[in-house]
């Protein structure tokens, strides 16, 4: 993966400091074994990674639109070896999962909470990344009791404001959609720097969907609703995300009372990806004080 250079790398140091994620030693986290099962949710029988230990502290997390379940290997590493039992799983119409029938507008809340429920979790720390920020940000609202914590990475959150929406839109121009997810997704300092990354993110996302992508959520949250939550939340983003700049969140700062915002240097959509182990560092340290 991308490493910072020195510059960046201090730069990275102080903002890391700020939260107290400095104090957590660096560490080569080994593969955890995985176990994989199907869960039927009704309609469809969803893919579910699972490092297991019902001791643990459990973490779920949310995946991309344009990923699945497999794209978490280095969370599941690092945060398993953080003493975290770690479960991603894979949405209707995305990789290993099986969709019986098409039912129009999927219900991802519901779908999360039966898997929550099959898997006998109580509460758990949620996790999402782009559009699987969008997932977990609205079962945080619907299910405040069995949120822990919330990571939103790189996502505006599902919110209905038509200005919010606007300001989005305008970001992308029409011919944005002619480009490849790579280019979209990727801050350009790592497809120049890890091209070999880019290569692993690409195959991953061309295998993620089984069904054609559809049109963009619209928004379904009031702003009210970020004034409500009563869990912890860490918002993380990249200076060079062309969907969720830090500009974007400027009525998020103001909204979210127990709110932290992280704006990752040089990275762009896929901050998980981009750089991990600074990503997993800010994680991590939000969970322990969570």
């Amino acid at each position: 993966m991308i490493q910072p250079n020195s510059t960046r790398r201090q730069a990275l140091v102080g903002g890391l400091a700020a939260i107290g994620v400095a104090a957590i030693p660096g560490r080569a986290a080994t593969p955890p074994h995985i176990t994989e099962r199907w869960l039927d949710v009704g309609g469809a029988e969803l893919y579910v990674r699972d490092t297991g230990g019902d001791a643990r502290p459990a973490a779920i997390l949310a995946h991309p639109v344009s990923g699945s379940a497999m794209v978490w290997q280095a969370q599941e590493a690092s945060y398993s070896a953080a003493g975290y039992r770690v479960i991603s799983w894979s949405r209707r119409d995305h990789a290993r999962s099986r969709t019986k029938i098409s039912s129009g507008e999927i219900d991802q809340t519901a779908d999360l909470l039966r898997i929550v429920n099959a898997l006998g979790l109580r509460r758990f720390h949620a996790l999402g990344s782009a559009a699987g920020g969008g997932v977990m940000l609205d079962f945080a609202a619907a299910h405040p009791d069995r949120v822990r914590s919330l990571v939103v990475a790189n996502n505006v959150g599902n919110i209905a404001d038509p200005e919010l929406r606007r300001r989005s839109e305008a970001l992308r121009p029409a011919p944005f959609s002619q480009l490849p997810n790579s280019v979209r997704e990727l801050g350009p300092n790592y497809r120049a720097a890890n091209p070999e990354g880019v290569e692993r993110w690409e195959k991953l996302e061309h295998e993620a969907r089984t069904a054609p992508l559809g049109g963009q959520p619209k928004g379904t949250l009031p702003w009210d609703a970020l004034d409500g939550l009563p869990m912890p939340s860490l918002w993380i983003t990249g200076d060079a995300d062309l969907f969720a700049p830090p500009a974007m969140f400027d009525e998020h700062r103001r909204r979210t009372k127990r709110g932290r915002f992280v704006v990752m240097p040089g990275v762009g959509h896929s901050a998980y990806w981009e750089d991990p182990q600074t990503f997993d560092r800010y994680v991590l340290a939000f969970w322990r004080k969570a």
